[in-house]
């Protein structure tokens, strides 16, 4: 197998002790034969050995093994799947060298330290590029204060970072690091891709940055920041791993700077807005006079896809759109028994979004029967968007959908509404705009997502469109893990902080019912018509 820019071998053996140690899974590829009755025989991750090319060759004498036919075609068929666990064993190993002895703990390592304690890697640290210094770092706690103190000496000298180094590692893609470590990535769009062991994690090479969208990591970056936090690396290794790809420091980012946000030519003449207004009145339980004061006054559109587009103001300038569709996505899929009938059962499954879809699929995978492919399938289609939903490109950073009510004048009262997306941004301005003070100016803004940089700079804009802070700010969020955590994360900012010795209050507000602000706008207009029909038949009645 390769990983990176290393070849390894990787032994295979009848049996591999996984039922006596179940966490051996986690170092290796069961690859069982019927024929041979070999229940838990693979590919033993814990002997794998690197093959380096160097001034004495190394030679390798491979006895007469049974490898049976059905075993032979499992591994051919499941390749990519093995090199993706094997490479992720690799990285983890290191992750584990360079972790001190008192944090190698399965809590703090994420996985079981004891399928590295005595790996055959251990041997080839240089071969890996794994530096001396890291392994004496790992040691200072078993090591008496004349060696700790060499240890230390050492490892400065070792890991010397030159300026040189920084601006290279600083200049090399994301794209090609992951490529050259084989670390596992899905292409999302144009330009974005996102971890496939860690979905949450995406980067654009666009813009050569990445993000941790979970709101309790706080985490994002340049391609150093990616090292660190992906890989564990503290600052100099980072940069010694940068270096060693392929092509680092070629990464040119004067060919991709943002372009200005050119509002495109996409929508139905004569400001029509049918089927958006069927989508947001029916589906979404909106006011038909709210969404055509926003259409009136350029919030709202439909494109000739009869999709909604919320435009994102700042002022009189337009700096960005998000698109929502307005029909459920047409998600299919298939699965194909891909194995040697009864010699070897395996199905290939794959989604895609309408027929065509089928030949691009948004993911692909294998199981061992056709259950498991259906609820490989049935899970994947779980997590996925019912709606089309996008942002436009070159849409402006740190803006979002947004708009006032209230009074216009700057002496005013302020607040401004925090929401996850356009849709609870009106949602909330329904429920709850007739409870404002009707002299208190109020700000909706979406944070198209959990974006923080829009909260800050929305704040900032505020600041300095009336000298003044607002006098409230309302986390309006979902209901859940991500929301709470959004919060979390908002209320413990030195900035936020800052904001409330200043006398800027701050409180979360969540739905009463459901997970957002439409859930319970569209159970309220439920309750609402049920409450109207029973007072018309009471009424009827009493005539």
């Amino acid at each position: 197998m390769e990983v990176g820019k290393i070849d390894f071998y990787v032994p295979f053996t009848h049996d591999l002790r996984i039922n006596r140690f179940p966490f051996l899974k986690d170092a290796s590829y069961q690859v069982p034969s019927e024929e041979l009755g070999y229940s838990t025989a693979g590919l033993d991750f814990q002997h794998a050995i690197p093959i380096v090319q160097s001034d004495t060759e190394a030679g390798f004498i491979l006895a007469n093994q049974s490898v049976f036919p059905d075993q032979k075609f499992f591994v051919k068929n499941k390749e990519a799947e093995i090199v993706n666990k094997f490479s992720k064993y690799v990285r983890d190993y290191e992750k584990y060298i360079s972790t001190p002895l008192k944090d190698k703990t399965k809590e703090n390592l994420g996985f079981n330290p004891k399928i590295y304690t005595y790996s055959t890697l251990q041997y080839f640290h240089k071969e890996l590029g794994i530096e001396a210094s890291q392994q004496l770092k790992n040691t200072q706690e078993v090591t008496h204060k004349p060696t700790q103190q060499i240890s230390k000496k050492h490892s400065s000298r070792s890991m010397s970072i030159t300026d040189e180094m920084k601006k290279q590692a600083k200049n090399t893609s994301i794209l090609d690091y992951v490529k050259y470590y084989g670390i596992p990535v899905r292409r999302t769009s144009g330009s974005e891709y996102e971890l496939v062991e860690q979905k949450n994690v995406k980067f654009d090479t666009r813009k050569n940055l990445f993000q941790d969208y979970n709101p309790s990591h706080n985490a994002g970056g340049d391609m150093i920041d990616f090292a660190k936090y992906i890989d564990g690396f503290n600052f100099p290794k980072a940069i010694q791993k940068i270096c060693a790809v392929d092509g680092s420091g070629t990464y040119d980012f004067s060919k991709n700077q943002s372009e200005p946000f050119v509002m495109p030519q996409i929508f139905e003449e004569d400001n029509r807005l049918n089927e958006a207004m069927i989508y947001l009145v029916n589906e979404r339980k909106f006011e038909s006079s709210t969404i055509k004061k926003m259409a009136a006054n350029g919030l709202i559109k439909q494109t000739k896809n009869k999709e909604v587009a919320f435009i994102w103001a700042d002022g009189p300038e337009d700096v960005g759109m998000t698109l929502q569709g307005t029909k459920l996505l047409d998600y299919r899929s298939d699965i194909k028994e891909t194995g040697l009938g009864d010699f070897i059962k395996e199905y290939t499954w794959k989604v895609g979004i309408g027929a065509k879809g089928l030949e691009r699929p948004l993911e692909t995978g294998k199981a061992e029967t056709k259950s498991l492919a259906e609820e490989a399938v049935q899970t994947f289609l779980e997590e996925q968007r019912p709606y089309k939903k996008q942002i436009w490109k070159n849409s402006t950073t740190g803006h979002g959908f947004n708009f006032r009510s209230g009074p216009t004048d700057l002496e005013a009262k302020g607040k401004i509404v925090f929401s996850e997306a356009a849709i609870d941004a009106i949602s909330y301005f329904e429920l709850k705009g007739q409870e404002f003070d009707e002299k208190t100016r109020v700000h909706y803004q979406s944070l198209e997502g959990l974006k923080d940089n829009i909260f800050f700079k929305s704040i900032e804009r505020y600041e300095k469109r009336y000298s003044k802070l607002p006098e409230e700010i309302i986390l309006a969020v979902d209901n859940d893990d991500a929301g709470d955590a959004f919060v979390r994360k908002i209320l413990s900012d030195k900035r936020v902080k800052d904001y409330q010795t200043k006398g800027m209050k701050v409180k979360r507000e969540k739905p009463g019912i459901g997970k957002d602000f439409n859930d319970e706008l569209k159970q309220t207009k439920i309750i609402n018509r049920r409450d109207i029909q029973r007072s018309g038949i009471h009424k009827g009645t009493q005539i």
